[in-house]
């Protein structure tokens, strides 16, 4: 085995087992902490360890300054393989990034998964909510939108929290890309944002460990491969760079990648209203 990349987010200590999936193992460590072990179809992110092939029946990992464990074997971690995670610093037009958030909006109502939260850009996209629990769902994830539209960032983050399909469920997912939306914006753009994030972030935690540590990271500015490119497109002139950004990031999980960017479009729009 061979580290390809490991996130700059990672902690020291050692991690237990959570759960194993194709692309990736995840373990988890004393304070919650999820670190992933993954592959390079999901990529390099804050908490992930790139390897070309993942190890299956792996049980414990441990990470040292200068070594990683899984179960008895040593891996190397090499300075120049460790990935930056920060939310781009680029040239930040408020107007195009508007534009492109609108297209985005766009190609999402077209190729968004049913039953996300990119709902909220199609009003038909509801009908694939078909049962008495898919409806109250839907409309309880309506409201929470509206409470966040309309500041009320506790009851809009509470209301999301833990709801949805999934082993990351929707609402975790959204609360993570409207954070990372925050974060962005307040990076490029004097947006005045610290209150939104603490509100959103101070309520968003839940049972779901790998929840956690997304939307941590995401409170934080820090962001994976994926959402990086994204971020980079909704900030450039080129469409089809944005439209194959947004097309990878929706391969994360059934409707997590979605849920993501639904979130995003949201959190950078609530920014732009704060610069």
């Amino acid at each position: 085995m061979k580290i390809l990349g490991y996130g700059d987010r990672i902690p020291g200590g050692t991690f237990e087992l959570l759960s194993a999936f194709e692309n990736a193992i995840n373990f988890r460590g004393r304070g919650g902490f999820v670190v992933s072990l993954v592959n390079r179809k999901t990529g390099n992110g804050p908490l992930n360890i790139v390897l070309k092939h993942l190890p299956r029946g792996a049980r414990r990992l441990k990470v040292t300054k200068l070594n990683l464990y899984i179960d008895e074997n040593c891996l190397e971690a090499d300075p120049e393989k460790n990935y930056d995670s920060s939310v781009p610093l680029l040239t930040l037009a408020p107007e195009l990034l508007r534009d492109n958030l609108n297209a985005l909006k766009g190609f999402l109502t077209d190729a968004a998964p049913p039953k996300s939260m990119c709902f909220l850009f199609s009003v038909s996209a509801e009908a694939a909510f078909r049962s008495v629990f898919e409806r109250t769902m839907l409309e309880r994830m309506k409201k929470a939108v509206r409470f966040l539209e309309s500041g009320d960032y506790v009851r809009g983050a509470r209301y999301l929290r833990g709801l949805g399909f999934g082993l990351t469920p929707s609402g975790d997912d959204f609360l993570c890309g409207y954070l990372t939306g925050l974060s962005f914006v307040e990076a490029n753009l004097p947006a005045r944002v610290d209150v939104i994030k603490d509100a959103v972030y101070d309520n968003a935690a839940t049972g779901n460990f790998i929840s956690n540590s997304f939307t941590y990271c995401a409170y934080n500015g820090r962001v994976n491969e994926k959402t990086r490119k994204l971020l980079a497109a909704l900030a450039g002139f080129e469409e089809k760079r944005l439209a194959t950004a947004a097309k990878a990031a929706l391969r994360s999980g059934h409707t997590s990648g979605a849920d993501f960017c639904a979130g995003l479009v949201y959190g950078c729009e609530a920014a732009l209203k704060n610069c």
